[in-house]
């Protein structure tokens, strides 16, 4: 063993020990910026289950979506061909879309 080796054994140690610190200190930084963006993640996670909750039942939806045709046919069809309309433009957007990037 070299004199050089011990001395290169505290150089690592204190470089690791000025790592965690360094660690410690941005993690506390991260835990604080994560605050301001925690209510859009509650409400994402909301969103989430709710989709959950819709998948998992679709005879409830369809039954909603049945009850309020009945109850308000005219507002529903309205309300349908508004959505078909979105629906279509949405393609068409996308379909020049993918056309723009080929040209590009």
């Amino acid at each position: 063993m070299s004199a050089a080796e011990p001395g290169r054994a505290e150089q690592l140690a204190l470089r690791r020990r000025l790592l965690v610190l360094r660690s410690g200190r941005l993690r506390g930084q991260v835990v604080e910026q994560m605050q301001v963006v925690q209510p859009a993640l509650v409400w994402a996670d909301r969103l989430q289950d709710a989709w959950v909750w819709l998948r998992a039942n679709p005879l409830v939806v369809a039954g909603s979506v049945l009850a309020v045709a009945v109850w308000r046919p005219r507002r529903s069809l309205g309300l349908a061909l508004r959505l078909w309309s979105g629906w279509k433009l949405l393609q068409r957007a996308r379909s020049v879309g993918s056309t723009a990037s080929r040209l590009f």
